[in-house]
């Protein structure tokens, strides 16, 4: 899965950030911006893209930006559908990750227990345990012809996680992948789509009915469990309490189950790689390295707060910023050899879960999710063969889908 490094990529267009190339595989054109215009404003999508490390990380932590995503396609669009899109931007603008002080700081502070190490080390085992079982899961659908890593494995496990935490039953979690989809769907839209747009806002009314009457009066499960109590004191609203449960879903589902499809492709199209870990690597290594190469999802949106200047360039205040945290990933500045797949890379400070107040409040668990699935596969399916020609990824804006993919047991 190692790609073919871009640094001789030549100056680009603006269209290319739309175009199908750039949907299935955008790091050529992150390279060309990190080369030619690290700072560069697109008129396509009307955003300022940022690209180098530096500027990354400098710009997360920065109060001159605020997390709000804002209007998701505010030119052209007719009254209703203006208003379908104001609905979803105002229900995005509640997950933490649009968000800011003092709303954001507040509901994470509650959150963060859920999410310490210790508080994720309690759940070690039964995360091991559901990795091994989807696993054996795996080796037994390979009786049937060859099983696909993504349908047969990742995504049913990242889902199981993410339920239980939540206390989502079993029985819930076909209608569970439907609102992630929907949700997904509309965010790594790359124009504006009247099927995608109202799919989620059905999937927004139908999940908030869910959370309010029966996911947090039932109180099954420790997200559950902290929320209802802010419910019933009005600390939130049952869309707020929706929402919280919307982007743990989305993030627990799809980041996750992306990030074991790349890191096991990766780890065998290495030249001389095994399934197994090598030698000189860990687990942690391994899901680290995946996480940079290719990170789930490649964008910060933001907001500039006030006026500022960056590399010559002027943002007025109100412009939309992106951070392109996956650039940032493989700024040739910061890290060798940035498009080759190295678990064994001296450690440099990725930015996939972002930095500061915005940091992915389920990083930890994240990590342990994907390790375990790594574990699992090597102990259960030590035959487990992927061919990495056969990866192909999903066309999508600011995001790695990667589509099915058959395996060899």
């Amino acid at each position: 899965m190692p790609s073919v490094p871009h640094l001789a990529a030549p100056p680009p267009d603006p269209e290319d950030i739309l175009a199908e190339t750039t949907l299935r595989d955008p790091y050529p054109f992150f390279a060309s911006l990190r080369r030619h215009d690290p700072v560069h404003w697109n008129p396509c999508t009307g955003t300022w893209y940022v690209t180098g490390y530096d500027d990354v990380t400098a710009l997360l932590t920065d109060r001159r930006l605020g997390a709000v995503a804002g209007e998701g396609f505010p030119r052209g669009l007719t009254p209703a559908q203006q208003r379908v899109t104001a609905s979803l931007e105002r229900f995005f603008g509640r997950w933490l990750v649009f968000s800011d002080p003092p709303y954001q700081q507040h509901l994470r502070a509650r959150l963060q227990p859920l999410f310490t190490p210790a508080a994720v080390a309690e759940l070690a085992e039964r995360i091991e345990d559901a990795a091994g079982r989807a696993a054996l899961r795996l080796a037994r659908a390979a009786q049937h012809g060859p099983p696909d890593l993504m349908r047969d494995f990742s995504r049913p496990f990242a889902l199981d996680a993410v339920c239980e935490l939540l206390g989502l039953t079993r029985e819930e979690q076909g209608r569970a992948v439907g609102w992630s989809d929907a949700l997904v769907g509309y965010l790594g839209a790359s124009r504006f789509d009247s099927d995608v747009t109202h799919t989620a806002a059905d999937a927004v009314r139908d999940l908030t009915a869910h959370v309010t009457r029966i996911l947090l009066p039932r109180g099954s499960g420790a997200v559950a469990r902290c929320l209802a109590p802010l419910l019933e004191s009005g600390a939130i609203d049952g869309e707020e309490a929706a929402a919280v449960v919307a982007q743990l879903l989305t993030g627990g589902v799809e980041p996750v189950s992306t990030t074991i499809g790349v890191a096991v492709c990766a780890r065998h199209a290495c030249a001389g790689a095994a399934s197994h870990t090598g030698e000189h690597t860990t687990y942690a290594d391994a899901v680290e390295e995946a996480l940079r190469y290719d990170a789930p999802f490649h964008f910060a949106p933001r907001r500039a707060a006030t006026a500022l200047t960056l590399h010559g360039r002027s943002l007025a205040a109100g412009d939309r910023v992106v951070l392109v945290l996956a650039s940032a990933n493989r700024d040739e500045r910061v890290f060798a050899a940035p498009d080759v797949y190295d678990p064994t890379r001296p450690r440099a400070r990725h930015v996939a879960f972002g930095l500061g107040g915005h940091y992915c409040l389920g990083a930890v668990l994240a990590r342990t999710e994907t390790a375990a699935a790594l574990r699992a596969l090597d102990r259960e399916v030590p035959g487990l063969r992927v061919d990495p020609s056969a990866v192909g990824r999903a066309p999508a804006f600011g995001a790695t889908v990667l589509r099915p993919f058959p395996s060899l047991v």
